[in-house]
């Protein structure tokens, strides 16, 4: 027999990149399926179990920390779903699907302690950003102690992880980007591409797929806790239709508009792995438009189909834009393409708002609710005041409200209620936002790649979202997931540039 015949056969070769790609990825599952189970434990235990392991994580494999936060924002209910049945307490529920929560808090705190270490205090780009981020906490948390103090604290604590989640998403990408070679592309798209396939067995399959990990029973129980508040037998006396199961529930007018009922047949509006229809197609809008940014292209097309079904106006227009942007920006220049989407974001505002204004739509009688009260009282109410998740929002005429041209209390719109909560403290958030889009520009200006300016596009439209949309600020999957994508990429030209801006 020849040398060749004898030869081994060859092995499929796998780069060190993919090698290391795979290891994040199943530190994150890991941690996401045992974090949730601590937490079946009790709720003490599981907030133990997960800081250490996060702790250790982050010591051990600092780069994967942006990654486990993203998957835990989106699968980690999904996990939660194979518990519906065995935990019974709705506390000790709610208690487990805070458990993300606790994995980007202690993430958050890791990467806090190496900032004031002297190499990342060595970084001239990155000083200017832990120090507004941390008088931007500062401004939070003062406001957290007012609405704890003059409201109810559960909704000021509910509002502050809103609030904060962004914020600290932003912070350990940029850290953890400029101190260590955070490599998010082959990572994210594998999220992308289970995101994705997840959405097409749940439109195709339903309850049926969902009943596999007790998915059925997850969105039961949610519903239940509406009807006990009287949500769907509202819907019941305003529109005569009775809903028979869970099927009824999910099904909605495409683009979720009641004009178009006649004209396109309903839809089942997927919640997506995370159980949240809009925040799941903020993930893979988000997500595509990163890849998009990053030369990607087939996964963003697979995805547009399950946007169009969940009927998302805010994530729909965020991947127009994202995809207006990379197409245009090669042929029109990069200055006169976010210009153009500059002015395109501020006609889509102005034209929602002339539109509900006419209808009387709820989330523009919600922002005039915010500036109203804003007026009225310029310093804020406190976290917790307003807003969909508060207990001030439980009972809401919208006919009086119609007729006043404005709600009783600010909701629907993430700008309106800030105002109402934060007051002045809000503007130290959205004009740490707009130095986010400046710096990017900026960084693409100066020489950084084409995919830095993901982050302009993503703060633009999400900010032009959240003027009629609490989904666009206080989702983790929509602005807390731009600025955590996006802030990596931004941390990784400075790590690339020595910590200094591109000549």
């Amino acid at each position: 027999m020849t040398d060749r015949a004898l030869a081994a056969p060859a092995q499929p070769h796998i780069t060190s990149a993919t090698r290391e790609a795979l290891l994040h990825c199943a530190v994150a599952v890991v941690i996401v399926i045992v974090s949730v189970s601590s937490f079946a434990v009790s709720t003490v235990f599981g907030i133990g179990a997960t800081l250490g392991m996060t702790f250790v994580v982050a010591t051990i494999l600092p780069a994967g920390i942006p990654f486990l936060v993203a998957a835990s924002f989106l699968f980690q209910n999904t996990v939660v779903a194979w518990y519906t049945p065995l935990i019974l307490d709705n506390v000790a529920f709610d208690a487990m699907r805070g458990a993300n929560f606790v994995i980007l808090m202690a993430s958050f705190a890791a990467f806090l302690a190496a900032s004031f270490q002297a190499r990342a205090r060595a970084i001239p780009a990155l000083r200017p950003w832990l120090v507004g981020g941390m008088l931007l906490i500062a401004v939070v948390t003062v406001y957290l102690g007012l609405g704890a103090v003059r409201g109810v604290p559960k909704d000021a604590i509910v509002y502050f992880r809103n609030t904060i989640t962004p914020i600290a998403c932003f912070y350990i990408a940029i850290v953890s980007a400029s101190l260590y070679r955070v490599e998010l592309r082959r990572t994210v798209f594998w999220l992308g591409v289970v995101a994705v396939i997840y959405g097409y067995c749940e439109l195709f399959f339903t309850m049926d797929f969902l009943s596999l990990f007790h998915g059925d029973l997850y969105i039961e129980r949610d519903i239940w806790r509406q009807i006990q508040t009287g949500v769907w037998e509202k819907a019941l006396q305003e529109t005569g239709f009775v809903l028979r199961n869970l099927q009824d529930v999910m099904t909605t007018n495409f683009f979720n508009l009641p004009m178009l009922g006649d004209v396109f047949p309903k839809v089942f509006r997927i919640g997506g792995p995370n159980f949240h229809n809009v925040s799941f197609a903020y993930a893979l809008s988000v997500i595509s438009v990163w890849l998009l940014f990053n030369k990607r292209w087939l996964l963003p097309l697979l995805a547009l189909p399950l946007l169009l079904i969940i009927g998302s106006k805010g994530a729909m227009v965020l991947f127009v834009f994202g995809l207006f942007v990379r197409l245009a920006a090669p042929l029109a220049g990069a200055r006169l393409t976010l210009l153009i989407t500059l002015a395109g974001a501020v006609c889509w505002v102005a034209g929602s708002l002339l539109f509900g204004m006419r209808t009387g739509d709820y989330h523009v009688l919600g922002l005039f609710a915010g500036l109203r009260d804003f007026l009225d009282n310029p310093l804020g109410q406190g976290l917790g005041f307003g807003g969909n998740l508060s207990s001030t929002s439980v009972d809401v005429n919208w006919q009086l409200a119609q007729a006043e041209g404005a709600a009783g209390t600010p909701m629907e719109s993430a700008i309106g209620v800030m105002l109402y909560q934060m007051g002045i403290g809000s503007l130290v958030f959205f004009g740490f936002l707009f130095a986010m889009a400046r710096t990017a520009w900026r960084s693409f200006a100066r020489g950084a790649d084409f995919s830095v300016l993901f982050l302009f596009v993503a703060v633009v439209v999400v900010s032009a979202n959240a003027v009629l949309q609490e989904e666009a600020f206080f989702s983790p999957l929509a602005l807390g997931l731009c600025l955590l994508l996006g802030g990596a990429t931004l941390g990784s030209t400075w790590n690339r540039a020595g910590g200094r801006p591109a000549p």
